[in-house]
């Protein structure tokens, strides 16, 4: 998780020198808000959390238990990776 979370610090690093850049064009507002949303999009996705309870149940008897582990700890470490730019995006939209 460590390495998610520095990620995401990296990731903000560079959305603020994109908005720093480019201020007519793309607000810190936009930058953050729309990172925020790709890589809670990803986490959800490889979670599986957007498929119905019958898909569900039988993704769960299909895979192993090693599968399911690791594809948890991806979906968690791209929720990890979006929380830098969540706060950024509060920051900005609340001050």
């Amino acid at each position: 998780m460590k390495k998610a979370l520095a990620a995401g610090i990296l990731l903000i690093a560079i959305e603020s020198m994109v908005g720093t850049i480019f201020p007519q064009v793309l607000s810190y507002e936009t930058l953050f808000g729309v990172a925020s949303l790709v890589l809670i999009g990803l986490a959800i996705i490889t979670s599986g959390l957007a498929v119905s309870g019958s898909d569900q149940r039988a993704n769960y008897h299909s895979e192993t238990k090693e599968g399911r582990t690791a594809r948890l700890k991806m979906a968690a470490a791209f929720f990890v990776a979006a929380i830098p730019s969540i706060l950024c995006y509060l920051l900005t939209v609340l001050f």
